[in-house]
C-alpha cells in the first residue's frame, strides 16, 4: 500500500500541473474573449461616433456643393433671362413684328422675315446652348432664327411653347424641358429636347403686346453643366421642376420632362431648401436640395437635388472597423507585440483617409471660389457687351450712309471725311471697352487654374490691386460695401510668387470682411505699405469681430464663425499659403462688436 501511494504522487503532481496549465489557458482565453470583446464594444463605438461625423461633414459638404450649383445655374439663367428682356424690348424687331401681319405683298412679306431674322440671328449666331430664337406675330407667323419651320398648314397657336404661354396670362414665363413639336417641313429633321424662356414683345411706345419671343436652349447644355460636376461618395446630381417632373435627369434622359421617379418628391415642392435622410427602396440616401423660385421676377421652381447613398458616405468607416477587428484577434493570438504594428498601419490608414476628405474639401472651396467669378463676370461684362454693340450699330449706321453717299453727286469729298471720321471716333470709344474684357478674361483665366502651382515668377502691387478689383468688384457692390485703398507704396513694387496665391488669400479675407457685417453696409480698408524689408498689407473692416474662443483657435486649425455654412478652409489655407508660399507671416487682431484687423507681412523685390 505504500509503495501503492508512492506510485500515485507523481500522477497528483502531474494532474496538478495539468490542472493549472488548463487553468491559465481557460484564464489566457477568457482574456482574449474579454480583450477582443472589449475592442469589438470600442470600436463599434468609436466608428460609430466616426461614422455620425462623417455623415454630418458629408451634409455640410454637399449643401454647400448643391446651393453653389444652383447659384451657378442661377446666373446662366439670369443672362438668358436678360437676353430676353433686351429682345422682347427692342423697338425695330417689334416694329417689324407688328406690321408682318399687315403686309400682303408677298416679296415684301418675305423681305421682313428677313430683317425679322437677321435680328434674331444677331443674337443667336452660333452659339451652340441655344438651339434657336423664334418670334411669333399676334396673327399667327412663325419667325426663326433656326433652320427648323413649321409647315404652312400647321396652326402655331397649338404649339407647346405658345399654347403655354398663351394660357399663363403671363407676361414672362419659364418651360421646363420639352420635346420641340414643330411639324417640319424639312424631312427627317431632328426633335430636339430644349427649355425655354418666353416673353411678349413690347414697343416702348405701346403697353400692347406685338407679339411672342421665344428662346429655346438645349438639354444637351444643360447636361453638360450638370455632368462636369463630380459628387463625391457616388452622389447623383438631379434637376426637378415645380410640377415634379424631371427638368434634368442626366442619367436617364429620355425621363426628361416625365414625372420623377421619387418617392419624396411631394416633400420637396414648394420647399426652398433642406437636407436629410430618407429612404428609398430599402436603402438610406442623403437628400440635399436647393430650390431656385425665380430668376428676376419670373417664376422658376427648379430644385436642384442631389441623393448619396448613406452607405457609401460610411464604406471607409465600415471597412476600416471590419480590418481592426480582426486585427485585435491577431494581436491577442500572436502577442501584444503586433498590437503597435497593427495600431500603426491603422494610424496610417486613417491619416491616408483623412488626406483624401481633406483634399476634397480643398477642391470643394476651390469651386466655390469660381462660382463667385461667375457671378462677377456676368456683371462685369454687361456694361462693355452692351457698348460695344451699341457702338457696332453706330458703325453699321455710318457703313450704309457711306455706301449710299457713293455716287451721290450732292455728297462732297469733306462729307465723306466727316464719316469716316465719325467712325475712327466710334472705333476709338469701343477700344477700352475690349481692353477691359481682355483684362476681365486674363485675370480669371489665372484664378481658375490650380492654386497650387508654385513657381519663381514675379508680380507687381498695381497688377494685384487691378486683378482684386476685377475679381471683388460684383460683390462688393452686391453688398453696399466699400473697398477703400490707401496704398503708401510705388504700384512697381514686385512680389516674388504666384499672384494668382495671394489674389486668392485678399479675395477670402475682403469676402470675410463683407460677410462680418451681416448683409448690411460697411467700409473695409485695404492698406499697402513698407517695413524694413517686408511689404504690409492690411486688411480691415468694422464688422462683428471675431469672438474670443475662436481667436484663440483660427491659424492653428481649420475652424469657422460660419456655422454650417462655412468649411474652416478659408482662414487656414490662407496661412498656410501666405507661410508656405510667400514666406510671410499672418497676424490677426480682432474685438467682438467692434471690427478686425488682419496683417499680412511678406518680403519684396524692388521696383519693377
Amino acid at each position: 500500500m505504500l509503495f501503492g501511494r508512492k506510485k500515485g504522487m507523481p500522477d497528483i503532481i502531474n494532474g496538478l500541473e495539468k490542472e493549472k496549465v488548463s487553468t491559465a489557458w481557460r484564464l489566457n482565453l477568457g482574456f482574449a474573449v474579454i480583450v477582443i470583446l472589449s475592442i469589438f464594444a470600442v470600436g463599434i463605438a468609436c466608428f460609430g461616433m466616426i461614422s455620425n461625423s462623417m455623415l454630418s461633414h458629408a451634409k455640410v459638404s454637399s449643401t454647400e456643393l448643391i446651393k453653389q450649383t444652383s447659384n451657378n445655374i442661377e446666373v446662366i439663367l439670369t443672362g438668358f433671362d436678360e437676353m430676353a428682356m433686351t429682345l422682347s424690348r427692342d423697338n425695330t424687331l417689334a416694329e417689324y413684328i407688328s406690321m408682318h401681319d399687315n403686309i400682303e405683298d408677298i416679296q415684301l412679306r418675305a423681305e421682313n422675315v428677313q430683317r425679322i431674322e437677321n435680328i434674331l440671328n444677331n443674337y443667336a449666331g452660333e452659339r451652340k446652348d441655344i438651339a434657336n430664337i423664334a418670334v411669333v406675330s399676334n396673327g399667327g407667323a412663325y419667325i426663326t432664327s433656326g433652320t427648323v419651320r413649321p409647315d404652312a398648314h400647321e396652326n402655331i397657336n397649338n404649339i407647346y411653347a405658345v399654347k403655354a404661354f398663351n394660357e399663363s396670362n403671363k407676361q414672362s414665363l419659364w418651360l421646363n424641358t420639352y420635346t420641340l413639336d414643330i411639324d417640319s417641313n424639312l424631312k427627317n429633321s431632328e426633335k430636339v429636347q430644349v427649355f425655354s424662356i418666353i416673353k411678349g414683345i413690347y414697343a416702348s411706345s405701346s403697353l400692347k403686346s406685338q407679339g411672342t419671343l421665344i428662346i429655346n436652349i438645349t438639354e444637351e447644355y444643360l447636361y453638360s453643366l450638370i455632368a462636369d460636376i463630380k459628387p463625391s461618395d457616388n452622389g447623383k446630381i438631379y434637376i426637378i421642376g415645380s410640377d415634379g417632373n424631371y427638368v434634368l435627369n442626366p442619367f436617364e434622359r429620355l425621363k426628361n420632362g416625365k414625372r420623377a421617379d421619387l418617392e419624396f418628391v411631394e416633400d420637396m415642392l414648394g420647399r426652398d431648401n433642406n437636407v436629410d435622410i430618407e429612404e428609398i427602396d430599402g436603402e438610406e440616401y442623403l437628400v440635399t436640395y436647393n430650390t431656385i423660385q425665380h430668376i428676376k421676377g419670373t417664376e422658376l421652381g427648379w430644385i436642384i437635388v442631389e441623393i448619396t447613398p448613406v452607405s457609401e458616405i460610411r464604406t471607409s468607416v465600415t471597412e476600416a472597423g471590419t480590418r481592426l477587428f480582426f486585427i485585435g484577434i491577431a494581436c491577442v493570438v500572436i502577442g501584444f507585440i503586433l498590437i503597435g504594428m497593427a495600431t500603426a498601419f491603422y494610424n496610417r490608414y486613417l491619416n491616408r483617409s483623412y488626406s483624401e476628405r481633406h483634399s476634397i474639401a480643398l477642391e470643394r472651396e476651390r469651386l466655390a471660389s469660381l462660382g463667385q467669378l461667375i457671378g462677377g463676370i456676368a456683371h462685369n461684362f454687361k456694361t462693355p457687351i452692351m457698348s460695344i454693340a451699341g457702338g457696332l450699330e453706330a458703325l453699321k449706321d455710318l457703313i450704309e450712309e457711306y455706301d449710299i453717299s457713293i455716287g451721290d453727286p450732292q455728297v462732297t469729298s469733306e462729307d465723306h471725311l466727316e464719316i469716316a471720321a465719325e467712325m475712327k471716333d466710334w472705333i476709338g470709344k469701343i477700344k477700352p471697352y475690349c481692353g477691359y474684357m481682355s483684362d476681365i478674361i486674363s485675370t480669371v483665366k489665372g484664378q481658375a487654374g490650380n492654386m497650387n502651382e508654385s513657381n519663381n515668377a514675379s508680380f507687381s502691387v498695381g497688377e494685384l490691386l487691378k486683378r482684386v478689383d476685377i475679381l471683388m468688384n460684383h460683390e462688393l457692390k452686391k453688398f453696399s460695401c466699400e473697398l477703400r485703398l490707401d496704398i503708401k507704396v510705388d504700384k512697381d513694387t514686385l512680389i516674388r510668387g504666384e499672384i494668382n496665391n495671394l489674389i486668392q488669400v485678399l479675395n477670402n479675407l475682403i469676402s470675410n470682411s463683407i460677410e462680418s457685417y451681416s448683409g448690411n453696409e460697411g467700409k473695409i480698408d485695404l492698406l499697402i505699405g513698407k517695413n524694413d524689408q517686408e511689404l504690409e498689407i492690411v486688411v480691415r473692416d468694422y464688422g462683428s469681430g471675431i469672438p474670443e474662443n475662436v481667436k484663440k483657435k483660427l491659424l492653428k486649425e481649420m475652424i469657422t464663425t460660419k456655422g454650417k455654412n462655412g468649411t474652416g478652409l478659408g482662414l487656414y489655407m490662407s496661412h498656410s499659403t501666405i507661410k508656405g508660399k510667400f514666406g510671410g507671416t499672418m497676424k490677426i487682431k480682432s474685438e467682438e462688436g467692434k471690427g478686425t484687423e488682419i496683417l499680412i507681412s511678406i518680403p519684396y523685390i524692388a521696383k519693377a
